[in-house]
């Protein structure tokens, strides 16, 4: 059974999972290592987070014409201010969370696995893709 979802909804499935894993790994990072370790996986997850809410709503706000020149425009414009606003973030995290950076990657990179977990929900299949060709 496949979920049919587009556009908008799929970037909130996207956010909210990361959210989910966010508060997830924070919570397991407290309960294994302590404060200083689980405040940097949340800093770490807030840097995918923030960066993945900015590019969603970037491309899909609401927009009087759906010109395809500028759909195409915001997606760029999104995805430059996605990276970077991912740099700075994580600029700021070697500043602040130098100590416990292991912490901050892990929880990012966790946070990466959301879209793969909703592209793999909506039960998204490559062989539907291709064949077309």
């Amino acid at each position: 059974m496949r979920t049919q979802l587009r556009g908008a909804a799929i970037a909130r499935a996207v956010c909210l999972v990361q959210m989910g894993i966010l508060g997830i790994s924070a919570l397991l990072t407290l309960w294994i290592w302590g404060r200083p370790q689980a405040i940097a996986a949340l800093y770490g997850g807030l840097v995918a987070v923030i960066p993945t809410a900015y590019f969603a709503y970037r491309v899909f706000a609401k927009r009087k014409t759906q010109d395809p020149g500028l759909m195409l425009g915001a997606f760029y414009l999104g995805e430059i201010g996605k990276i970077g606003l991912t740099a700075l973030l994580f600029w700021l995290g070697v500043i602040l969370f130098a100590k416990q950076f292991l912490a901050l990657m892990a929880t990012y990179a966790a946070c990466l696995l959301a879209y793969w977990l909703v592209l793999a929900w909506l039960g998204f299949d490559w062989t539907d893709e291709t064949k077309e060709f």
